[in-house]
């Protein structure tokens, strides 16, 4: 081999070691970079040459650039990003609806204490206007609580619309996104450059992605990943994209996806992720809690009106009705918590007694006392008296709250732990790269020494 292939094999040695360098400086860069990947030259031999019979290697070549990753660890991070996404978006609903219908010193329970307290008051002097008047108010104050909060709840769903439509036009773009680093990495490593940074930009993508939707996705053989939702409906595949869309229909704001020839309407069954929390709150258990109310305001009117058209009133009448609501559908409480109200208009209605009372006397107080007995009997399903049946809502909500908490918790641990095995792979080692650095530099002075023995080689040549 001549003194000029050697100089072609010490500019290879220089030129490897360098580019070693600046691969070295773009992970140290980038090593609070969220998501990037440590990246490794990998260097090759030079093929050999014959000369004289002996097989004379040229050097060495900068291949290519790796990229370090672990593609179990990827999906593992993607699958947890999708039950966090989930749990997070449900405890902040819960936290909303914990305040609405929850154990407090002021909670419903209470007005409905205060209710039959009034009663017992008016039983001392079943005649008294003040006391009538005070019967009332509390009357009024339970209604108006039941109907608060419902009224709440739905303000809850409301606002959980509002969520959805933002997730789902984020949603939109980030599937765009992919599909467009989809073509960009087909391009790049067609042509044998690696698309190592962008690899990295769709893999925070897809977590992305799965945190918002609970997706699966795989890789195609090219290179592309393709994705669908958990029913197996496509949103990306290649360089297409199926949009979701979030439209208002009969009242209701519907998710839905379009798949080319048809459009499939979804729910929370086919989702993961925050919207898949989201769509469960508003469209199962809001929903169910409010159906729990209505059951607990038609016990309310219906026993509570029960005993008062038992009795009479001031002026010797028979009693009327002292809530009133209104239901509608296959239940017969569908609606009672956002309808019940007062239905007396006048202190005299109130039905304290069970006989009418002489000219100028006060009346007895039995109906009063009836009322008052009505709070310990078990008037729901046989089994729970009014507050209890309330206790049991309040004290679901608390449970589903502490559930969420821990099921959060417990995720979230195995994410952080998940990601620590995924930085321990594929994350940027300030020590290692130092070690690396070090290693590049003194290969690239070696070269240099060869360079120059090569020249002055050379030199004394020309001079003889």
């Amino acid at each position: 081999m001549s003194l000029i292939a050697s100089l072609n094999t010490g500019a290879g040695g220089l030129a490897v070691n360098q580019k070693g360098i600046e691969v070295t400086g773009n992970n140290v860069a980038n090593i609070n970079t969220e998501g990037y990947s440590r990246q490794s030259l990998v260097v090759s031999s030079s093929p050999t040459l014959e000369f004289q019979g002996q097989m004379i290697g040229t050097g060495a070549v900068a291949s290519s650039v790796s990229r370090a990753t672990n593609n179990f660890l990827a999906k593992q991070l993607t699958d947890k990003k999708s039950g966090y996404g989930e749990e997070n978006s449900k405890g902040i609903i819960l936290a909303e609806v914990e305040q609405i219908v929850g154990i407090s010193t002021s909670d419903f329970s209470t007005d409905l204490d205060e209710f039959f307290d009034s009663w017992q008051e008016l039983s001392d002097n079943p005649s008294a206007t003040l006391e009538r008047q005070q019967v009332m108010q509390k009357g009024a104050e339970v209604a108006d609580s039941l109907q608060s909060m419902v009224s709440d709840l739905n303000a809850v769903s409301e606002s959980i619309n509002d969520d959805i439509s933002g997730k789902v036009t984020s949603l939109n773009q980030q599937l765009n996104k992919v599909a467009d680093l989809n073509v960009q990495i087909l391009a790049s490593e067609s042509t044998g450059i690696s698309a190592n940074g962008l690899r990295d930009q769709r893999d925070m993508l897809l977590q992305d992605i799965s945190e918002t939707a609970g997706v699966t996705y795989y890789e195609e053989a090219n290179g592309m990943v393709s994705i669908q939702l958990q029913n197996g409906q496509p949103l990306v595949t290649a360089d297409q994209v199926s949009n979701v869309a979030a439209e208002w229909t009969n009242g209701t704001l519907q998710v839905s996806v379009d798949g080319g020839v048809s459009t499939s309407i979804l729910d929370a069954d086919d989702f993961g992720g925050e919207l898949g929390g989201m769509l469960e709150m508003r469209d199962e258990y809001i929903p169910d809690l409010i159906e729990k109310l209505d059951i607990l305001a038609y016990n309310i009117a219906t026993s509570v009106n029960a005993v008062h058209t038992g009795g009479v009133d001031l002026d010797g009448n028979a009693g009327v009705d002292f809530f009133s609501f209104s239901a509608g559908g296959s239940d017969p409480w569908t609606g009672a918590a956002s309808s019940i109200a007062m239905a007396l208009t006048d202190t005299a209605q109130v039905a304290a007694g069970t006989t009418a009372a002489p000219d100028n006397q006060p009346g007895d107080n039995e109906n009063t006392l009836n009322m008052v007995a009505l709070q310990d009997q078990a008037v729901i399903n046989g089994n729970n008296t009014l507050n209890d049946y309330y206790a049991v809502i309040a004290s679901d909500v608390g449970l589903t709250v502490s559930q969420n908490e821990a099921m959060s918790d417990s995720i979230g641990d195995s994410l952080d732990q998940i990601q620590n095995m995924r930085d321990s792979v594929a994350g940027v080692s300030t020590d290692e790269e130092m070690l690396m650095l070090i290693q590049y530099q003194s290969g690239y002075e070696a070269a240099a020494r060869y360079l120059t023995t090569v020249d002055e080689m050379l030199d004394t040549l020309m001079s003889m």
